[in-house]
């Protein structure tokens, strides 16, 4: 068999066998590729003495064109040998995601140089004529792809200043925030926390302002508008939203945050709450978590007469809300929120007022208490003491929580957690003497404050897992603690 045909059929059987074994690893794949190339280029050199110089033979002068064509292939499959070694390397680096603009920037640079090293070794074509006429094609080309090219080389310029990289979370003025996954030749792709695909042409993200999250860490520094009824005193709504942050476990405790007004009107004040999260993925937990809390002690107003006239010529502007003062407390309380309207005012009447500084123990583990505690203003940290003697940290209670819940309805349950102040504030208390009469008055209360407390006692039990026999309070047995202790009726009907 002639050189020429076998090293045909080797090209071919070089195609078909890479197809078949495509999904087989990298590095197998580079390997077989390298030692079907060698075979090629021993018979392409048996066979023109050099790819760079061919020499043709006076018996294949007849079949001058074919071999031309192999010697071709030779170039094509030298040029896909020389691609494939250097995706390879970047494969090595087990980055989970590649910059496809750069690969293939180099994969088709050196694809076009052994077309023109075809044109002028194999063909011996005239490179200069060659380069002054693809010259004018090339302006028109540019006139009819302008805004395409624009991408391209808007997309090699964000790769020689990398502004950012693979994996880099970013945020684009305009609002498009999210990871980046991928840079190819017309643009960049992001991935937001919808886990949604933002897809931003490289010629416009070239222009806009870049925020760049991972730059130096992975921190996220995130921010958050409130918009307050003026008549909260702004000290104290400074102060409030500050310490509703310092509760939240997604927000990070260095940087501390912090509070600023930023706008006033004649019913609203508006406040910026800076803050910071380990990463940009938790910054809408963050704000979930501060929303949530800031709910237990703030309210959208209720506006009547001139101020509601007033408030409905602006109805497209959000409402403000209102941190309601003591004596609204028990109508925004959970646990009470079953009480008439007159028995929640009876109850502000009896209230107890204790302020406390940073660092006061308020409450220690095991101890009981006689009387529910209203955290009206302050941030305590609690910790729990388990069986092998750590002190683990449970979380924080903040503006708007409350503690002693058990204590008050049943008198005789420990307190599980120790609490100690972190900032100044207020804990307005409530005696069980005073929720006696109501009781006594409507027994049907017992059992919805027992189902509401019941859920509450699921906090700690993580905490205790170690334990060899802990200790769970049902609803139902709660139920009685709660009659037996107010000496009401009713213990027959639980059996």
């Amino acid at each position: 068999m002639e050189l020429h045909v076998f090293l045909s059929l080797l090209i071919i059987a070089d195609v078909l066998f890479l197809r078949l074994i495509r999904k087989r690893g990298h590095v197998v794949r580079f390997v077989s590729m390298s030692i079907l190339f060698a075979l090629e280029t021993v018979l392409i050199v048996a066979l023109v003495s050099s790819p760079f110089y061919p020499v043709f033979r006076l018996q294949d002068l007849p079949r001058a064109f074919w071999i031309q064509l192999l010697i071709c292939c030779w170039w094509v499959l030298a040029a896909r040998e020389l691609v494939t070694f250097l995706q390879l390397l970047g494969e090595l680096k087990k980055s989970p995601i590649q910059n496809k603009l750069l690969s293939n920037i180099i994969a088709a640079s050196i694809y076009i140089c052994a077309g023109v090293a075809m044109l002028g070794i194999v063909f011996q074509f005239p490179i200069q004529g060659v380069m002054a006429t693809s010259g004018i094609i090339a302006i028109v080309l540019g006139l009819a792809l302008q805004s395409s090219l624009s991408d391209v080389f808007s997309g090699i310029s964000l790769n020689i200043e990398r502004p950012f990289q693979i994996g880099d979370e970013i945020l684009l003025e305009g609002g498009a925030e999210g990871k980046v996954i991928e840079v190819n030749w017309r643009s960049t792709h992001l991935r937001n926390n919808a886990n949604d695909v933002i897809i931003v042409p490289n010629s416009a993200i070239a222009k806009m302002r870049i925020q760049n999250h991972s730059g130096g860490s992975q921190r996220f520094n995130g921010t958050l508008s409130i918009v307050v009824d003026s008549a909260n005193e702004p000290e104290m709504v400074l102060e409030i939203l500050k310490q509703v942050a310092m509760t939240c476990p997604a927000i990070l405790d260095y940087p501390a945050p912090s509070v600023s007004v930023i706008d006033f009107k004649a019913d609203r004040i508006t406040y910026e709450i800076n803050f910071s999260t380990a990463s940009i993925a938790v910054s809408g937990e963050a704000r979930s978590q501060f929303i949530g809390q800031l709910y237990k002690r703030a309210r959208p107003p209720v506006r009547s007469g001139p101020a509601c006239s007033a408030a409905g010529q602006d109805a497209l502007q959000p409402r403000p809300i209102f941190l309601f003062p003591e004596n609204e407390l028990f109508s925004h309380i959970s646990v009470l929120e079953a009480l008439a309207d007159s028995e929640k005012s009876e109850l502000c009447g009896k209230l107890s007022r204790r302020t406390f500084r940073p660092g006061e123990q308020i409450l220690t583990q095991g101890i009981k208490m006689e009387a529910v505690q209203f955290i009206f203003s302050g941030v305590l940290e609690a910790t729990h003491e388990v069986q092998d003697g750590r002190k683990l940290k449970v979380g924080r209670l903040g503006p708007g929580d409350s503690f002693g819940v058990l204590s008050l309805l049943t008198g005789t349950h420990a307190e599980p957690v120790t609490l100690t102040s972190l900032t100044s504030g207020l804990l307005l208390g409530l005696c069980a003497q005073d929720l006696e009469p109501i009781l006594k008055s409507r027994p049907e209360l017992v059992e919805m404050l027992s189902q509401s407390v019941s859920k509450r006692q699921q906090m700690i039990a993580m905490f205790d897992k170690a334990a060899i026999k802990p200790i769970e309070i049902s609803q139902r047995d709660l139920l009685s603690h709660i009659r037996k202790f107010f000496r009401l009726g009713g213990e027959r009907d639980l059996n």
